[in-house]
């Protein structure tokens, strides 16, 4: 009895063994499965301020870009408003000298030297871009003087019709002035339908199509001047 009795003891401690002691190569999954776990792949995760700097920087590149194109843009209109208000003053100028002698003395080839002149200022041409030519005209009308002046460089190209007319009035003889745009490619092709806008306040209105034809003493007399209602 003693030896059975042993025999079962030694079966029960063998068992708790064999229970505490799993084998090595057992699983901790399902039944049947054996072997180690594969480890799961990981990925590194990279920082993605490298990334956002680079987006920032593009941006700021772009944005600089854009902006400077603007200004470029804004400074040749300026310069090219400049240009065009210098002519007009200067002809102005001149046509009111003139306009006031007897149609023999006046001297239409002041006109052309004028124009000669501006484009040679350095204060008004100082890229050596700029180009005005006197255009047709006359001054061989009693009481007024009618030219076309053309305005060129590389922002824009502009004709205008520059005229003084001589006023009579109690007080004396004075004369009324002014300028319209025939064309220019700030307005597209053909003769100018509207006037021209060049910022800073600046506004040149178009031709009247009645400046052609004979009208009122203080009208221009376009047409009487040999300058043509169609441009080119």
């Amino acid at each position: 009895m003693q030896d059975k009795g042993r025999g079962h003891w030694e079966r029960a401690q063998s068992m708790e063994g064999e229970i505490a002691s799993p084998t090595a190569n057992a699983g901790s999954g399902p039944a049947g499965f054996r072997g180690d776990v594969p480890a799961v792949a990981t990925r590194s995760r990279r920082p993605l301020w490298p990334f956002a700097v680079l987006a920032v920087g593009a941006s700021l590149i772009v944005g600089g870009s854009v902006q400077h194109a603007v200004d470029q843009k804004n400074a040749a209109r300026d310069l090219y408003r400049m240009q065009v208000l210098t002519t007009e003053s200067r002809f102005l100028d001149e046509e009111r000298s003139q306009v006031a002698l007897p149609v023999a003395r006046r001297d239409i080839s002041a006109f052309d030297d004028l124009a000669g002149w501006i484009s040679r200022d350095g204060g008004v041409n100082g890229d050596g871009t700029l180009q005005v030519t006197l255009g047709a005209g006359s001054a061989a009308q009693p009481t007024q003087i009618d030219l076309s002046v053309t305005v060129a460089s590389p922002y824009a190209s502009t004709t205008v019709a520059i005229w003084s007319i001589l006023v009579f009035s109690q007080t004396g003889v004075g004369s009324d002035e002014g300028a319209c745009v025939l064309s220019s490619t700030l307005l597209g092709p053909g003769r100018a339908t509207t006037g021209l806008q060049l910022g800073g306040g600046y506004y040149v209105q178009a031709c009247s199509p009645s400046w052609w034809s004979a009208g009122s003493v203080m009208d221009p007399h376009l047409g009487a001047a040999g300058i043509s209602q169609s441009p080119g």
